[in-house]
């Protein structure tokens, strides 16, 4: 899904293409809804397992409708708007949806220590490892993690750096670094860092966080 970004009424927009998301959520209700029609004809064969296959073709029945309806809200709200919100910035700060279907988390200037855009963001874990490709990353103030509940630590999706930094990430469009990290600069108090970094790597088996600007 394209991502596209532009400055209007003093704010900054990073978005998903509508259309683009339009016909993903479309195809993958779609493709839902088809595997449930089809194990539901397979269960009807006299020699199938008739329970698991009900029961199969009922969960993605569920899971495409779901889909399906969720893509209608949706596309009745953003009416009007250039697509599907990924970020956004102003004098007052930060909100961010960090994935498709994501609530959309809120902060102040005030809660946020740094901001960085990373052309490639690596996480290695002691059984995994992981990579993202052009990720904003907000670093919260470890003052307002800490002053949060462990639900609300969870329903904001906040992870934590190798180091222990408190952050959230959204992607953003390729080859935007300059003009993006311009823009957050202008909207950004002077006390929030704005960086951007070639490479980032969270490295846990280290417990260290490394960047690399070449």
């Amino acid at each position: 899904m394209r991502l596209r970004w532009q400055e209007i009424d003093k704010a900054l927009l990073v978005y998903r293409e509508k259309w683009d998301v339009i016909a993903y959520s479309c195809a993958s209700g779609l493709a839902c809804l088809g595997v449930a029609v089809g194990a539901y004809l397979l269960s009807e064969r006299p020699d199938a397992p008739r329970v698991f296959l009900s029961a199969f073709s009922f969960f993605f029945g569920l899971a495409g409708t779901a889909l399906m309806l969720r893509l209608i809200v949706e596309s009745r709200r953003i009416v009007g708007e250039p697509g599907f919100h990924v970020l956004s910035a102003d004098s007052l700060g930060i909100s961010i949806t960090a994935y498709l279907g994501a609530r959309t988390q809120s902060f102040a200037w005030t809660a946020i220590d740094e901001v960085m855009l990373a052309a490639r963001l690596k996480t290695i874990e002691p059984d995994e490892t992981t990579y993202l490709g052009r990720t904003i990353v907000v670093f919260l103030t470890s003052g307002e993690y800490g002053s949060w509940s462990v639900s609300t630590r969870m329903r904001a999706a906040v992870s934590l750096s190798a180091e222990g930094r408190p952050y959230l990430c959204a992607p953003f469009p390729k080859g935007q670094e300059i003009p993006l990290e311009e823009i957050l600069r202008q909207y950004a108090p002077t006390r929030v860092k704005v960086r951007s970094e070639e490479r980032a790597i969270f490295d846990f088996r280290k417990n260290a966080d490394l960047y690399s600007t070449a």
